[in-house]
């Protein structure tokens, strides 16, 4: 999910901050809709993990401020949560939500092929499938955050963003792309350390925050978030042979909305 431009030649993985720095920024371009000037990227996104949970993190800032803020001045919950939501959409453009809404189409109808479903995922129209796990997305997202206050949907949204991107790095290591060509394909292959790395950070990030809202659920939500990608990475790749961009946007979404709902469940009014 990297900048499909042409990269420079391979610097390896990043080893200063100045490096990092950069790789944030090439990485902040895609996923969200702030355009940084940072040329041709240098950096695969396998190279470069660790950024995601920090990018899902400003996000997840970004979104909760808004949900915060609409609370602080009374606002119902119902409405904080949808502008929240829509924050965190327009943020991103939209980029997961597409990637779930397409995976939907693909994997939905019964019996076919894994080239007829990456077929139907290539079609920029959406079909019923993808229609429905968009909008249930959203009304779920909106009626987990709708009852928490100012401060605790804050946390919750910083938490959630920061995992759920996080454990995109799960599918890159355990499978191979569905197809040469397309996003999915210009990833690289990431180490092992660099994924654990990635999605320790992740966690951890959002168990300190989750802390003081109960020890149960600064534990249950992360492993929630985790088990979400863990089995959807699998059901995906049984169904069409790897991941794609489509399918690591999907996972992002399913392990975010994993999150939420344990988040909803266990955090007290």
């Amino acid at each position: 999910m990297t900048n499909p431009n042409e990269f420079e030649a391979p610097p390896g993985r990043p080893s200063s901050f100045d490096e990092w720095l950069q790789a944030f920024k090439e990485q902040a371009s895609f996923f969200t809709g702030i355009k940084l000037d940072v040329g041709i990227p240098r950096w695969k996104l396998a190279d470069v993990l660790p950024v995601l949970p920090v990018i899902g993190a400003g996000v997840g800032l970004a979104s909760g401020l808004v949900f915060a803020v609409v609370r602080g001045v009374s606002g119902p919950g119902w409405l904080a949560g949808v502008l929240a939501v829509g924050a965190a959409v327009m943020i991103t453009r939209a980029l997961h939500e597409d990637g779930l809404a397409d995976t939907a189409d693909g994997l939905g109808p019964h019996g076919l092929e894994p080239a007829r479903r990456l077929e139907i995922m290539r079609d920029s129209r959406n079909g019923t499938f993808g229609v429905l796990a968009i909008a249930l997305s959203v009304l779920i997202k909106v009626a987990c955050i709708a009852p928490f206050g100012g401060a605790t949907g804050l946390v919750v949204l910083i938490s959630a963003h920061a995992l759920s991107r996080a454990v995109i790095a799960y599918p890159l290591l355990a499978f191979g792309p569905a197809q040469d060509n397309g996003l999915g394909a210009r990833v690289g292959k990431p180490t092992d350390n660099d994924v654990w790395i990635a999605i320790g950070i992740g966690v951890a990030l959002a168990f300190l925050l989750l802390l003081g809202k109960g020890l149960l659920v600064a534990i249950l939500a992360p492993v929630a978030a985790c088990a979400a990608a863990w089995g959807a990475s699998h059901w995906i790749a049984k169904r069409l042979g790897g991941y794609t961009g489509d399918t690591l946007g999907a996972v992002q979404q399913t392990a975010e909305i994993a999150f939420l709902v344990v988040a909803a469940l266990f955090i007290a009014r």
